[in-house]
């Protein structure tokens, strides 16, 4: 009897667990992981993964980091098996994809869309850097982990927020070609925040962490 009070008592003062992230597939070509405790408009980040990559395993890697901020994380799948290497446009499958998933996930969770980044590694890194900034109006922020390129629209919201991590002994996407991303965004005007790493083609654990803070800042 006594053991039976003790664990009842441990149990009751024991920390709740936080509950976890319901999985939803928004589309065919996209999931969020929606945490169960978000009630209030949430912000979202609209993660792209690397060339040959996969939404949803990708997805894995933030899973956690969504759940503990409270934030929701849409993970959209490129149409062939990279995105498209060229200027966004509207006619694209990827940008219609992307914006199809927000719209939809708008449509059925509680979203914030003044709080709306978009993140990308590798070949995702380079495309979300190229469309975040075509479509200023739909993504507040940019993070982009080891880009390699980025395409510059005609016009340009300098006011975006930026954010690039990238690995000095990378060798799938040279350190120099960040290097040159970061000159012409500052020279179109940007004020990019940028970190280097004494690493490779990969996302620095802690500059995960900074990245994630980064697009979920007020």
């Amino acid at each position: 009897m006594r053991f039976a009070l003790a664990l009842l008592m441990a149990l009751l003062a024991a920390p709740a667990t936080q509950a976890p992230a319901a999985v939803r597939q928004v589309t065919p070509k996209a999931i969020a992981y929606i945490p169960e405790a978000v009630t209030a408009p949430a912000p979202v980040i609209v993660l792209l993964h690397g060339a040959g990559g996969n939404a949803r395993p990708f997805a894995q890697e933030f899973k956690q980091d969504v759940e503990a901020r409270g934030a929701i994380l849409l993970s959209v799948q490129s149409a062939g098996q990279t995105w498209a290497i060229r200027k966004p446009s509207s006619k694209e499958p990827d940008v219609a994809n992307i914006r199809a998933a927000i719209d939809r996930l708008s449509a059925t969770a509680s979203v914030d869309p003044k709080r709306i980044s978009v993140m990308g590694f590798s070949d995702g890194a380079s495309y979300a850097l190229s469309v975040g900034m075509a479509y200023p109006d739909l993504f507040r922020s940019i993070v982009a982990f080891s880009p390699g390129y980025a395409f510059s629209p005609k016009r340009l919201y300098t006011d975006q927020r930026i954010f690039i991590a990238h690995g000095r002994r990378d060798r799938v996407l040279p350190a120099d070609n960040a290097r040159q991303i970061v000159k012409g965004l500052e020279a179109a005007g940007f004020d990019p925040e940028v970190h280097w790493f004494n690493g490779g083609h990969e996302i620095d654990p802690q500059l995960k962490q900074a990245g994630i803070d980064f697009a979920l800042r007020p």
